[in-house]
C-alpha cells in the first residue's frame, strides 16, 4: 500500500539527515504514522489499496 503525503516536515530528501523544523500548516510524522495505523487495524471486510494525506492549507 503506498502511502503519498504532500507536505511532511522530516529529513527524508535530506542527504545530511538534519531533520527540518515543523512548520504549523505542514503535515507531521504523527499524522503519517496515524493513518498508517488505520489501514493495518482495519477489520478484513474491506481494505485500502492506496493512502493520500493531505495539509488542509500547506501554504
Amino acid at each position: 500500500m503506498p502511502a503519498k503525503p504532500s507536505e511532511v516536515t522530516t529529513a527524508f530528501a535530506n542527504k545530511e539527515r538534519i531533520e527540518r523544523d515543523e512548520i504549523p500548516n505542514k503535515l507531521t510524522t504523527k499524522e503519517i504514522a496515524h493513518s498508517i495505523v488505520s489501514v493495518i487495524e482495519m477489520d478484513d471486510r474491506g481494505f485500502i489499496n492506496e493512502l493520500n494525506v493531505w495539509a488542509t492549507n500547506p501554504f
